[in-house]
């Protein structure tokens, strides 16, 4: 049997929910893309975010930039499931709220983008970003499943852009209630 995989997307359907900003140092200086590259985050100093659009905390939020911020005892069900070399909490305070809330900092990347089933095109020089020069632009993403297999939540290289979770986690997330997320489909069918 093929194991599903799925990338955890924002819920934009849900107009109720609030939405967090990006987080931040105690100086205010803002952190886009920095836990988005499979790096343990060691700056112990404290971080905070915004409240960016009031309305119901969800447990699960996409912030922009590839952040993650997940409710503290969602990420202590994840502690129980992971291998926790994989993954980083990184404790973050929502201004104005007294919830625990950490930074889901993914580790684990994995080479599984599946370019056969895929959609995507290459960063080149005429694009005017010379860093990325080589990197995927990917429209529709499927990943091959034999890849990831073994890996429950993961960043795919080269598109780092995108948090995975195998179908475990996601019934795990689901029985869990959590709130704020959709699951979309990443492995191609026939």
């Amino acid at each position: 049997m093929t194991t599903n995989f799925f990338e955890i997307g924002l819920d934009y359907n849900d107009a109720t929910r609030w939405y967090l900003g990006q987080p931040a140092t105690t100086e205010g200086k803002l952190l886009p893309g920095a836990f988005r590259d499979c790096v343990r985050w060691s700056d112990s100093h404290p971080l905070s975010v915004d409240v960016m659009k009031d309305g119901e905390p969800a447990s699960f939020n996409h912030s922009g930039n590839s952040v993650y911020i997940v409710a503290t005892e969602l990420m202590n069900v994840l502690r129980k499931i992971i291998n926790p070399d994989l993954f980083q909490g990184v404790p973050v305070s929502v201004i104005g709220r007294a919830e625990k809330y950490e930074i889901l900092n993914i580790l684990d990347e994995v080479d599984c983008v599946d370019e056969k089933n895929s959609e995507f095109s290459r960063w080149t020089a005429e694009d005017g970003q010379p860093n990325r020069i080589g990197d995927y632009r990917i429209s529709l993403l499927r990943i091959d499943p034999a890849r990831a297999k073994w890996h429950d939540l993961f960043r795919a290289k080269e598109w780092n852009i995108a948090l995975i979770c195998s179908d475990r986690v996601k019934e795990i997330l689901e029985k869990e209630g959590v709130t704020g997320i959709l699951f979309k489909p990443v492995v191609h069918r026939e």
